[in-house]
Formats: C-alpha cells, sequence, structure tokens
C-alpha cells in the first residue's frame, strides 16, 4: 500500500501504509478507493491495449530491419506499408498511455488523514469532527465537518508536491490557481442541510503558504499546523454555540448523511 510522511512542521514529504489508518479515523476512504479504481484502470489499459501496440510495434520494426539486412525476406511494395504500420501502432500506443498519476488520489488520502490526525486535538467535549461525507446526488464529499463553539466549518484538504506561491488573494500551484468554488458550494450544502450557516475552510499540506494563509474568492486557505488556531480562534470572531447545541447539529449532521448515503 502506498505510503506517507510528513516532516516535524507537518509538511507532507513521503508516503507510509494509509489503509488501516482510514479504518482508524475514517478520513480518506473515497480517495484512496479512487486510488485503487484509478490504478486498475491504468494497469488493465497498460496491459491489454498499451502493451499490445507497443510489442507489434517492436515486431514490426525488428522484421524491417532484418528484411533490410537479409536475414528475412519482405514482399516487393510492402517496404513502406510495414513501416507505416510499425509508426501506427507506436503512435496509437503513445496516444493511448494514460496520462493521469493514480498516486495524486493516494496523497490527497494522506494529505486527508493528516489533518484527521490534527482535528484529533479537539476536545471531544466541546467538538464534533466527521470525516468523508458524501454529499446526496453528487460524486463530492465532504472532507471534513467540523461542529464547535465556533460554528460549523467545512474543512477541504489538500496536499502537493509542489512548493505554493501566495499572492494577493489567490494561491498558485505550479502556474494554476488553487480553486476554492468546491469547497464554497461544499458549504452551501450542508448549510443547507444542517439549516445553520457552514463556512468553508482549505488546509493545505505543501509547503510556501505564509502562516495566516490567504484568502481566495472569500475563503481562508491556510497551512494545515495553522488549522486547529483558527477553529480556536473563530470563538473572537462568531457567536459561541454552547455544547449543547454542538451535540445537537452533530447528531443532525450524523442523521442527514448517514440517512440520504443510506437511501441513495
Amino acid at each position: 500500500m502506498v505510503t506517507a510522511r510528513w516532516d516535524n512542521r507537518g509538511v507532507l514529504r513521503s508516503f507510509v501504509p494509509l489503509a488501516r489508518q482510514a479504518d482508524l479515523y475514517g478520513a480518506g476512504r473515497s480517495s484512496l478507493q479512487a486510488w485503487k479504481l484509478e490504478r486498475r484502470a491504468r494497469s488493465r489499459r497498460l496491459l491489454l491495449v498499451v502493451g499490445p501496440l507497443a510489442l507489434v510495434a517492436i515486431v514490426v520494426v525488428a522484421y524491417w530491419v532484418a528484411a533490410h539486412v537479409g536475414l528475412a525476406q519482405l514482399a516487393p511494395g510492402l517496404n513502406w506499408p510495414v513501416l507505416g504500420l510499425a509508426l501506427g501502432a507506436a503512435g496509437a500506443a503513445a496516444v493511448l498511455w494514460p496520462r493521469h498519476d493514480p498516486s495524486r488520489w493516494a496523497r490527497g488520502a494522506a494529505g486527508e488523514l493528516a489533518t484527521a490526525a490534527l482535528l484529533e486535538h479537539l476536545p471531544g467535549r466541546h467538538w464534533v469532527v466527521l470525516h468523508d461525507l458524501a454529499l446526496p446526488g453528487s460524486r463530492a464529499n465532504v472532507d471534513h465537518l467540523v461542529i464547535g463553539p465556533t460554528g460549523v466549518w467545512v474543512v477541504d484538504t489538500k496536499a502537493y508536491r509542489a512548493r505554493l506561491e501566495a499572492r494577493w488573494r489567490k494561491v498558485l500551484v505550479g502556474s494554476a490557481p488553487l480553486s476554492t468554488a468546491a469547497v464554497r458550494w461544499e458549504a452551501e450544502r450542508v448549510s443547507s442541510m444542517l439549516g445553520v450557516e457552514a463556512r468553508p475552510i482549505v488546509a493545505v499540506h505543501a509547503r510556501g503558504l505564509p502562516r495566516r494563509g490567504r484568502r481566495c474568492s472569500g475563503v481562508r486557505v491556510l497551512p494545515a499546523t495553522r488549522l486547529l488556531r483558527r477553529l480556536a480562534r473563530g470563538r473572537r470572531l462568531w457567536p459561541c454555540l454552547t455544547a449543547r447545541r454542538v451535540k445537537e447539529l452533530g447528531e443532525l449532521a450524523e442523521d442527514q448523511f448517514l440517512a440520504r448515503a443510506a437511501s441513495g
């Protein structure tokens, strides 16, 4: 199984076994399942499509070369058609070679597990934390739903190997801006399901972000190691939820997500 490790600053470095951790925390299971399915599809394409095409190209080129050095015979007029067949098979193999790297799903699962481990430090008497919640009617899922004295938070985890670049009101991953549209939509769905405002936030396992992060399209994007501080700091910014209300919302969230998942 793929593995993941973080340095002493909580930055994702490499991979440790994830399946048992996913069972332990309940986080990252969707990403691990996607990794398994995509890896299986990639292997199937390589074995059943790309491999045979590459083999045909190699055999045809070998025969064509053998014919030109006198080790085999090639019928008159077949010189260029045979070479064209080899080039066509090689080109088809190159075009059909899987472009997507399945390990990005494993990296995402590792990031979700790292965030789940951080959220374990929230005191259970005052906080409710749920992981990997499927949103009914869509393929999206909430990485982490956190309910506590500071309100309801929809936490999206990102894990990148590349160094990030923080600019004015945006964060660049390579040359592409980090999008917060998905987590904003997820927060809207959670708000409609629970009947209270849910605030989106993005926790990033990568290097390059400043300690306070950046606001991107109204969503705070910050280093995962600063997540707990941000959640606790909200107490000074928004009205507090009582312990009783936190428990009620936690039970409502479990009922809503589990009931809808079971029904569809």
